[in-house]
């Protein structure tokens, strides 16, 4: 390779470095500067012992609660924020799928996941998951809200309790029926596509995009190439890049029963994951699936579909294609990189994602 060209790679490599220091992870500033105004409150209270009372000492100590209060209030304000409606409110919900475990996808499964994160930050207590088979356990019978899942098949077996708040989460648009959206107190999508659908006077809440929050997977090694997760099975793609790659192909059902070390596991282990969505349509244009946001919150480097929200927040950081051919090119081009490179700008998504997500939602502050 060309000297200049080394220099230039070089170059390219330690401005990335330093651009990822500049935005470096929000929780892990967080703990930095807890870190800081800890020890910052220690070096006073040492120093102060040496030449105050005790009661200086005591005044210091407050002062730096007060600094730490101040901090968490400032920066940290959502944290604390969630923290005081945990303890405001203990209200248990049940959370109720029209759907086998068995028939989830990967998607379905990372928004059922962040659903009960953000029903915890809210201060509301899971008081169990079930499925189609065994929608009412009797263990669940005292749940003061009934949350009914509907996936992509029509759900009426709704036993609900007139007692209770009931409410309607529609995942991801599909065909539906009038009869459906009846009864219910509030209801709730993923999709804004469905809010626009419905017209007979409901009232639909939108569940904004979001994610659970993983410890990054740092690979020490890569055992293939290619982790190939998809809603749209792309045979071609599958079948040419298996000529040149190592790929490891899962359909989002298989990836979604594996166990969560089982995913990790292929997750930390592939130079990149290629997550493929479903056909657009019915589907809507601007909807990424929650395990976009899941997969980027582990911190590896991914290609996907192009999306408006995608593009606009994670530009260069994540490897976008619109078809078949730009599908190989972008793999490709993702595989091609350093894997300084490579990892870094996986780091950099997963900093815009905790920078700029917030996971609450107005939704939750209805609920009675």
């Amino acid at each position: 390779m060309p000297k200049k060209s080394l220099v230039s790679d070089k170059n390219s490599i330690n401005a990335m470095k330093r651009k990822e220091q500049e935005t470096a992870d929000a929780s892990v500033l967080f703990q930095n500067e807890k870190q800081k105004r800890i020890f910052f409150t220690r070096s006073i209270s040492t120093r102060n012992i040496k030449t105050s009372s005790y009661l200086n000492v005591k005044n210091v100590l407050l002062a730096g609660l007060l600094l730490i209060v101040l901090f968490s209030g400032g920066i940290a304000g959502k944290f604390v924020t969630s923290s005081l409606r945990i303890a405001q409110n203990h209200k248990s919900v049940a959370i109720r799928i029209g759907d086998t475990r068995q028939h989830l996808d990967y998607d379905f499964t990372a928004a059922i996941n962040f659903l009960q994160y953000a029903l915890k930050r809210n201060g509301y207590k899971i008081a169990g998951v079930t499925y189609a088979g065994n929608l009412y356990p009797n263990e669940l019978n005292a749940a003061e809200i009934n949350i009914f899942v509907r996936g992509f098949s029509p759900f009426y077996d709704l036993r609900m309790n007139d007692h209770k708040t009931n409410v309607l989460y529609v995942h991801r648009y599909a065909d539906f029926y009038a009869e459906e959206f009846q009864n219910f107190d509030s209801y709730l999508s993923s999709q804004r596509k469905l809010m626009d659908a419905i017209t007979h006077n409901i009232d639909i809440s939108f569940l904004p995009p979001g994610f659970v929050p993983h410890d990054v997977l740092a690979p020490q090694k890569y055992d293939f190439d290619i982790l190939y997760i998809y809603e749209f099975y792309n045979q071609f793609y599958d079948a040419f890049m298996q000529k040149k790659y190592q790929i490891r192909t899962y359909s989002g059902n298989d990836f979604a029963i594996l166990s969560e070390n089982e995913r990790r596991n292929l997750l930390q282990n592939a130079r990149v994951v290629v997550y493929e969505m479903g056909k657009t349509g019915s589907d809507d244009e601007t909807y990424v699936p929650y395990a976009v946001f899941d997969l980027i919150s582990y911190g590896r480097p991914i290609v996907t579909n192009r999306k408006l929200p995608l593009d606009a927040y994670f530009q260069n950081n994540i490897w976008l294609f619109d078809d078949v051919e730009s599908m190989i090119l972008a793999t490709q081009q993702a595989l091609n990189s350093s894997d300084e490179i490579r990892e870094l700008k996986a780091a950099r998504a997963r900093t815009v994602l905790y920078d700029f997500f917030d996971t609450n939602s107005s939704f939750f502050k209805k609920l009675k």
